[in-house]
């Protein structure tokens, strides 16, 4: 049995893995989605909140070991997790996600893509942003049913904007921890190419899904699978 523990990306929470979740559970082992600092009825002033704070709530469920699997912008926390404390981790997975390298930041790596267009957001009170509901659903679900689609722009949420800042800072252990990336080839988000680069990049074993940004909603079973085979690799 290997401890699993889900990490959303920007603007989103725990919710979004609630397709995937039973999934890996079925699988005989030990799964659990987080919410990242700023949401889930954390009261702190998302101005204060750092990329630390992320991978410490990461850490403090990882127990004696644990897979870190991050989505998007997720890809920063488990990775900021790893190189904090690489004894915990037992190996990462990037799903569509930003892979980092050493002094990379969220907002250089995402303006280093070669995406066109983007999702647009607002400010969402002090130290904070969210993505604009009004089209979020063209660049985060394309592929995924109309009415799921609709129901996840409803989970969005206000995302802390100073982690995004933030140089992560990387251990020397952490270019040993395995790595899998999963790519989503119809990403609007991400663009495949950028992904497949970064996996490149992180030495990371990579594997193509056929979905848009969001294969938790779109194909949950193809990443369940995806991610136990990361599991039982370990």
């Amino acid at each position: 049995m290997t401890r699993i523990l889900l990490i959303h990306g920007a603007c989103h929470d725990q919710w979004c893995w609630h397709a995937t979740l039973p999934l890996l559970a079925a699988g005989g082992h030990d799964v659990v989605a987080l919410d990242m600092p700023g949401r889930g009825g954390d009261g702190r002033d998302p101005a204060t909140l750092t990329l630390a704070d992320q991978a410490q709530v990461i850490l403090d469920a990882a127990g004696d070991g644990a897979l870190l699997v991050g989505h998007s912008a997720g890809g920063f926390s488990i990775s900021a997790a790893a190189a904090a404390a690489p004894e915990k981790v037992q190996g990462l997975v990037y799903v569509a996600a930003l892979l980092p390298q050493e002094g990379d930041t969220l907002v250089g790596k995402m303006q280093g893509l070669s995406a066109t267009e983007r999702p647009r957001f607002r400010r969402a009170g002090d130290g904070a942003y969210i993505f604009d509901t009004e089209g979020a659903a063209h660049f985060l679900y394309n592929g995924v049913d109309p009415a799921l689609a609709e129901e996840a722009v409803g989970h969005i949420v206000p995302e802390p904007s100073a982690p995004h800042g933030e140089s992560i800072r990387l251990s020397p252990d952490f270019a040993d921890i395995p790595k899998t990336y999963i790519r989503c080839t119809e990403d609007r988000v991400i663009p495949s190419d950028d992904q497949a680069r970064m996996a490149r990049d992180g030495s990371a074993e990579m594997h193509d899904m056929t979905t848009g940004h969001s294969p938790f909603l779109s194909d949950p079973r193809g990443l369940a699978a995806l991610i136990l085979r990361a599991a039982e690799g370990l």
